[in-house]
């Protein structure tokens, strides 16, 4: 710890897991982690129109860990951003009520168009997008985000609600998936994703850049060394056989695949449908996994907002 730079922090309220990012920013704008932690929470379990009791609790849980975490800190700001499931559900104002008597700064619920800008934000700190056309895809358990960028620049940006914990929910009854279910579902995701489609027909795109822990699985699937400030690349064969596998899988399977995180087994096909659906569509010649993604990307507007 630089004593000399503020400190800022990030709750992320998603709707499968709860992050916390305690962090600095260095004269050169590289960011020092501090603190890093990840609460798999399921608040959008079962979907995202009515939170469960027992996932606000758990919730609530997770948040009481992550405020005894920011005790320790003397922190310049704190920013608690709500997405999908707050935006979504019926009941979310309870929870919300409950989340701002644990901190003094209130949840932030944003919408989509806020998320895929964060991502951006956060993404760009550590990817060199300024040359070709780029898709960031940033799959949550609520909604996924897709980010266009052309030369450095974003062009077009969309939440769909395309979430692991939506896509679970409606489409994933089988053990493994049954193919009644996976066609009905890859039916679904090429009726919702037409106009992006549309907008990749416009550009080329070679990099596929994916901020989610479903690529997270990819990576260490695939044996690559993950790292907090590190990008990695996955080959495209390689990513067709991991994501096949998966999805053709039973749970118990799942349970015993090298690099596969328990907290994943559950949603992890319908995310592999989703990304191959994707892939089959914009046909990138390459894959690569980046750590940064909307809490980095706050964490950067919170430097900007204070110097």
């Amino acid at each position: 710890m630089n004593k000399n730079l503020p400190i800022y922090a990030i709750i992320d309220l998603g709707s499968n897991t709860f992050h916390l990012l305690i962090a600095q920013v260095e004269a050169d704008n590289t960011i020092t982690i501090l603190e890093r932690l990840r609460s798999f929470v399921g608040l959008g379990d079962g979907g995202i129109d009515v939170l469960k009791p027992e996932s606000i609790e758990k919730g609530l849980a997770a948040l009481r860990e992550f405020r005894s975490i920011l005790n320790r800190y003397s922190y310049k700001s704190l920013k608690i951003v709500g997405t999908a499931a707050l935006r979504t559900a019926s009941n979310s104002q309870e929870f919300i009520n409950d989340v701002n008597k644990l901190f003094i700064t209130p949840v932030e619920v944003i919408d989509g168009e806020k998320e895929a800008d964060l991502i951006f934000k956060g993404v760009s700190l550590i990817t060199d997008m300024n040359v070709g056309c780029h898709l960031i895809m940033d799959i949550g358990g609520g909604s996924t985000e897709f980010i266009l960028i052309n030369n450095g620049r974003k062009v077009w940006s969309k939440s769909y609600k395309l979430g692991v914990g939506v896509l679970y929910a409606d489409w994933h009854k089988s053990d493994p998936i049954s193919q009644e279910e996976k066609n009905a579902l890859v039916s679904h995701l090429t009726t919702m994703l037409k106009e992006l489609d549309k907008q990749c027909q416009r550009y080329w795109v070679t990099n596929l850049i994916g901020a989610s822990g479903s690529f997270e699985v990819l990576e260490s699937m695939s044996g690559k060394a993950t790292g907090e400030h590190n990008n990695n690349d996955i080959n495209i064969d390689d990513f067709w056989s991991l994501s096949s596998k998966i999805i053709d899988s039973t749970v118990e399977e799942r349970n015993e695949m090298e690099g596969l995180p328990a907290q994943r087994v559950k949603l992890i096909v319908v995310a592999m449908i989703l990304m191959q659906e994707v892939v089959r569509e914009v046909r990138p010649s390459n894959i690569t996994v980046t750590p940064y993604a909307l809490k980095e990307g706050v964490i950067s507007e919170l430097h900007t907002s204070h110097r």
